[in-house]
């Protein structure tokens, strides 16, 4: 453990963002405010009916499940030097970020034969969006997890 870390987070105000990396706090925004904006088009369609608040829900659960496995490609993890939290893709990342692309074009291609017009737009918002969102929450639960362990948040 890095007791001058520690020490600092004793005497002065805890600012979370001291330690995670500007590129991904920058990132967890990015996923964070496409989230809303896609879940404010979502909202809108199902108050215009052209989608089923079911199918939305769905839609977005399959998303987030999806987010959740794509927010692994990025290794996190506590560098020395810096003191901070920081991501890096490794070889797995890789992989799971060519099947990402794989199930992208996969999920425009067969939920066009069962889900046409607006409907299949907006079920692609649902996904995308929910995917946005677990990206956005597996990815800070992850830097969560490094900061518990080196004891800056409890």
């Amino acid at each position: 453990m890095n007791v001058g870390v520690i020490e600092k987070v004793k005497l002065k105000h805890l600012n979370i963002r001291d330690y995670i990396s500007k590129r991904l706090v920058t990132q967890l925004r990015l996923y964070t405010i496409l989230f809303f904006v896609m879940l404010g088009v979502v909202v809108y369609e199902v108050f215009l009916g052209s989608i089923s608040i079911f199918l939305a829900f769905v839609g977005f659960l399959i998303g987030f499940g999806v987010g959740v496995l794509v927010s692994r490609m990025i290794h996190l993890s506590w560098d020395e030097d810096s003191n901070m939290v920081i991501g890096r893709m490794d070889w797995i990342g890789a992989v799971i970020l060519v099947i990402y692309f794989i199930f992208s074009i996969a999920r425009t291609i067969y939920l066009g034969y069962f889900i046409q017009g607006t409907a299949f737009i907006v079920i692609i918002i649902c996904i995308t969006g929910g995917s946005m969102l677990g990206r956005s929450m597996g990815t800070s639960h992850g830097i969560r997890r490094i900061l518990k362990a080196w004891d800056i948040i409890r």
